[in-house]
């Protein structure tokens, strides 16, 4: 069974790198991270077959498992707080060179096969396990707790992302959580079963590459890195940094005036262009992203109980809204209710 499951995971890896791949699809480091996340976890799963189909490579999992995490936890880095923290680059440095003098000396991750613990370790591999879960874990709630703080203060753009990512990380918090939870049954003896370890195996990758596959397709070029499109991409392009930069960055939302002509002659690209570029990378109207956008800074404003020192017909000017009727319609197409009604939620 063990072996079916490899195969089908290993299967959705090959289908999740050619879909990474296909056509002059933007490339930036994220990308990148992204494609070399689905290579170990797609290779990982191919070795897993072949090892439940009787031929078995040695250390080919601790390696896997160290290189996947060290992926991941940097593509989360990258997505929550666009960049990777230098601390955590020397951590890892010094990580791998501690895994290599393990590997040297024997260590293999401990395993729970059949309801067992397959693995005995000694203290110097305890102590990097140990370490190993610890920073995987302390990373996972420390940007969950970095999302949950920046809720509240976001445009459109963050939140699609945010959404995004909360979902994988908590998922991945919530395994953790239950797996440390029948361990301390088991030492307490109010349990006496484990789950095996490929199981929760399969469930992270199958979890991870579904959230590659399913992400806001805008990340494919965004200015969360550097980005290299210029080696795949005709120059003459709009790129998603400069569109960010724009429009988010310099709140072009919020200006009364706005439009699609006005923009586009700001961003030095055609109207076509513009339109093209709002369509295809965030699968809106240009109409739409606008409102969307003003109401979303209109929350903001009603959070944060300025509705106190202004009038509801200030605020909407202050989001960028041209009359009262327009915000109303846009407020409760997009929140289902009006402002008044929000702040009654709120309170």
């Amino acid at each position: 069974m063990y072996a079916t499951f490899a195969f089908a995971i290993t299967m959705l890896g090959v289908f999740s790198i050619f879909e990474n791949l296909k056509g002059n699809q933007k490339f930036s480091v994220l990308k990148y991270y992204i494609l070399l996340t689905i290579i170990c976890f797609t290779t990982s799963s191919f070795l897993d077959f072949l090892n439940f189909s009787g031929h078995p490579i040695p250390y080919y999992k601790e390696i896997s498992r160290v290189a996947g995490a060290i992926l991941v936890l940097n593509m989360l880095y990258l997505i929550v707080l666009k960049r990777v923290p230098k601390f955590i680059i020397y951590l890892e440095i010094g990580y791998v060179v501690f895994f290599i003098v393990e590997i040297l000396l024997g260590f293999q991750f401990p395993e729970i096969k059949d309801q067992e613990l397959v693995y005995n370790l000694t203290l110097v591999h305890k102590l990097f396990f140990a370490l190993s879960s610890f920073i995987i874990l302390s990373s996972f709630v420390y940007l969950a707790i970095q999302l949950y703080n920046k809720r509240n203060k976001q445009n459109l753009y963050d939140a699609k992302v945010n959404n995004w990512v909360s979902w994988l990380l908590y998922s991945l918090l919530a395994l953790a959580v239950f797996q440390g939870a029948i361990v301390v049954l088991n030492t307490l003896h109010i349990i006496s079963f484990y789950i095996d370890s490929i199981i929760s195996l399969f469930y992270v990758r199958v979890a991870l590459l579904f959230f590659i596959l399913f992400r806001p397709r805008f990340l494919d070029d965004d200015s969360i890195a550097l980005s290299f499109n210029d080696l795949f991409l005709n120059k003459s392009a709009i790129s998603f940094e400069d569109f960010e930069f724009l429009f988010y960055k310099n709140h072009y939302y919020l200006n009364i005036e706005a439009n699609l002509d006005d923009f586009a002659l700001k961003l030095n690209h055609s109207k076509e262009e513009v339109l093209q570029f709002v369509s295809s990378q965030l699968d809106q109207s240009f109409a739409e992203l606008l409102n969307q956008n003003r109401v979303e800074y209109l929350k903001q404003l009603l959070r944060s109980k300025k509705y106190e020192s202004f009038t509801i017909e200030a605020l909407s000017e202050m989001s960028g809204f041209g009359s009262r009727r327009s915000m109303y319609n846009y407020f409760n197409k997009y929140v289902g209710m009006t402002p008044s009604e929000f702040i009654n939620t709120i309170n």
